[in-house]
């Protein structure tokens, strides 16, 4: 079948929304050309093209989770793909946010548009934990899309705080989180876009950990912008999060988030919880949010004085920036959500590996049911849409060019200080409030990434592990580092939950 030639009412709508001012005469020339430069296009269509699916052999394709075994909306699907029979991670449960391709299993993105959507390749860190002797256990829920950060936005159904069922658990990779912290898996893969490992960490009591950016490889996994995404750990200690990274970690050819060197190392071998010689600059501006519940600061100031007892410098520090870099990174992911929602979820202009049957599967899908994406994803898209229409992307590349700022700053400090540290969300987990209407929801979105959503804009890898609860509730500090520094990162986490005894998760 060939390809469907343009009508002159597509070249009539096409011109109008690239604003060309077409006349009459100019519609039926272009149609006519169009129709005849689309011979490239079955060209491209007569070649054969390298095969990329993954073998499936017996895989299981897995099968939905019913609700009423699953009382905190963890999973979305489960399933049992088994990896190799020997590896440094053999014998792990493994469990993967549902925006991580396996192929031959469902993956919806947390989002009723994408139902019924079946990838044909392994994720690149699919195939490394498999090869590692994984099993991957199961895809969990998440927020619509990751488009929010506190677990209340997945069409399966908001994700709930196995600590108190009535609060949510953090998002977007909340699912993976409490399928941690109730054992039922030894590993959670989470995406990070904004905080969406660091934040159900958090709230849920266990170790997120973002890596530098282009540190573990991203192919096969939908992301929201490529210079943004981050894909880590979630783990219920330090320990497994280490040797999950390790696992994870190095060059993918197929990635262009990566540089050409990526530096890994055995980051377990890393932990010896020695903080004699560390130095921690405590940022004042993250215990300063609008969104900051003092119970939580307070017992952030305890975990660091902890660090501070086992031979850690403590100091506080300014970092303005850090408040504004919270809108520097929001314009940039704005209008960076459109080009990759208009690019069908993988964007242009970058050299890497395309998935083709993702591109279309998406473009079919949003074009059926946008209708039924979250308020926060269109909320998203339509302002990044107004302000590169009405202001055309200017404040986009700004922001982008502000981001270098925001990143110079912090290495400045980095350059005195081995780590920052703040709050990993500035308050307690959020009740869950069915039936928002689009205000209450929209103002409900983000507030837990008030700390971490800079260090998405800037790459540099941070963790988030368990301090004292308040009330009962799980609470994080956040500890950030140098790029590819993710070995300091660790082992400042690890040395306080050795001082702890991992108390603070209890």
């Amino acid at each position: 079948m060939s390809l469907r030639p343009p009508t002159a009412e597509d070249i009539r709508r096409l011109g109008e929304q690239l604003h060309l001012d077409l006349d009459d005469e100019e519609i039926a020339d272009f149609q006519s050309l169009v129709t005849e430069g689309l011979d490239a296009y079955e060209t491209v269509r007569q070649y054969p093209h390298p095969s990329t699916r993954t073998p499936l052999g017996d895989r299981d394709t897995g099968c939905r989770v019913p609700r009423n075994e699953d009382p905190n909306n963890a999973w979305i699907t489960a399933c049992e793909v088994v990896g190799a029979s020997e590896g440094p991670l053999a014998g792990w449960d493994v469990a993967l946010k549902d925006n991580v391709a396996v192929a031959g299993v469902e993956m919806t993105c947390g989002s009723q548009v994408m139902e019924g959507y079946v990838p044909n390749r392994d994720a690149t860190i699919v195939s490394r934990l498999l090869d590692a002797g994984a099993t991957v256990v199961g895809k969990t829920n998440m927020d619509d899309f990751a488009f929010t950060g506190n677990g209340h936005s997945s069409a399966f159904g908001p994700t709930l705080n196995p600590h108190d069922d009535d609060r949510l658990a953090g998002g977007s990779s909340g699912g993976s989180a409490i399928a941690v912290a109730e054992g039922e898996v030894d590993l959670g893969i989470g995406g990070d876009q904004g905080g969406s490992v660091r934040v159900p960490a958090a709230w849920t009591g266990v170790v997120g950990h973002k890596p530098t950016h282009g540190l573990v490889p991203y192919t096969g996994i939908v992301g929201i912008e490529n210079t943004i995404d981050h894909t880590g750990p979630i783990a219920p200690d330090v320990e497994t999060a280490a040797r999950a990274l390790t696992v994870l970690a190095g060059r993918d050819p197929d990635d262009p988030r990566q540089p050409d060197e990526v530096p890994t190392q055995e980051y377990e071998a890393t932990l010896d919880g020695d903080v004699d010689d560390l130095a921690i600059g405590v940022v004042r501006e993250g215990f300063e949010r609008p969104e900051c519940d003092e119970a939580v600061n307070d017992s952030v100031r305890d975990g660091l004085a902890t660090l501070e007892s086992a031979g850690a410098t403590v100091d506080e520090i300014s970092i303005p920036i850090h408040h504004d870099a919270v809108d520097i990174y929001t314009v940039a992911l704005n209008e960076g959500t459109v080009a990759a929602f208009r690019g069908e979820g993988v964007g242009r202009n970058w050299w890497g590996w395309y998935d083709t049957s993702w591109v279309e599967s998406f473009g079919k899908f949003r074009r059926a049911q946008g209708g039924d994406l979250a308020p926060s994803v269109k909320y998203t898209l339509l302002i990044g849409a107004y302000a590169s229409e009405e202001y055309h992307s200017k404040y986009y590349a700004e922001a982008m060019n502000l981001r270098r700022t925001v990143r110079d700053v912090y290495d400045d400090h980095l350059a005195e200080y081995d780590l920052l540290a703040t709050p990993t969300t500035p308050q307690l987990p959020h009740e869950y409030v069915p039936d928002q209407n689009r205000f209450e929801f929209i103002d409900d979105a983000w507030g837990s990434l008030a700390n971490t959503c800079q260090f998405n804009a800037t790459g540099h890898p941070a963790v988030s592990v368990p301090v004292a609860p308040v009330d009962g509730l799980p609470v994080g500090l956040q500890l950030v580092g140098s790029h590819f520094d993710d070995a300091t990162v660790l082992n400042a986490a690890y040395a306080l939950e050795s001082a702890t005894d991992g108390d603070a998760s209890e």
